[in-house]
C-alpha cells in the first residue's frame, strides 16, 4: 500500500491494488458532495459518527449521502452515542424523505457492567 497523492483538500489516503481509502474533509450540502464525487467517484459505505447535534444539520447530512452514496448498493453507517437535540425519530423521517430507509428496529449490545443498551448504529439504504 501506499499514500495517494492529494493536494486538492486535506485527507488521509491509502490506495492498494484494488482499493482507494480516502478521508478528505467534506463540508455538508449538495454543491459541496458534488465536488467530492468528481474526485473520489461514488462511495459503497460512508460511515458518520457523532455528527448530528441539532435537527437541522440532518436534511444537508442526508443531502450530501444522497449525492456521495453508490446508487444501488450503497450503505451509510450512522452512528449516534452522544447527546443531541435530534431524536432518532427524526433521523428516520428526514432519511424517508431523502429516499433512505432503515431497519427500525432496536438493536441491543451488553456492556461488560451486563447493563444491556440500545445499539448506537444505524444502516441506511436508498428506497428501492
Amino acid at each position: 500500500m501506499q499514500l495517494a497523492d492529494d493536494n486538492a483538500s486535506p485527507s488521509a489516503s491509502v490506495v492498494d491494488d484494488e482499493s482507494i481509502i480516502a478521508v478528505p474533509q467534506l463540508i455538508w450540502g449538495k454543491n459541496h458532495a458534488i465536488n467530492l464525487t468528481k474526485q473520489y467517484g461514488k462511495q459503497d459505505v460512508i460511515i458518520a459518527t457523532d455528527c448530528v447535534y441539532m435537527t437541522q444539520s440532518v436534511t444537508p447530512l442526508f443531502e450530501t449521502i444522497n449525492e456521495v452514496l453508490n446508487d444501488t448498493s450503497g450503505i451509510f453507517l450512522f452512528v449516534n452515542t452522544c447527546a443531541s437535540a435530534c431524536s432518532m425519530k427524526t433521523v428516520y423521517e428526514i432519511a424517508e424523505d431523502a429516499g433512505f430507509v432503515s431497519l427500525k428496529e432496536e438493536y441491543w449490545y451488553h456492556e461488560d457492567d451486563g447493563e444491556q443498551r440500545k445499539h448506537p448504529v444505524h444502516v441506511f439504504r436508498r428506497r428501492k
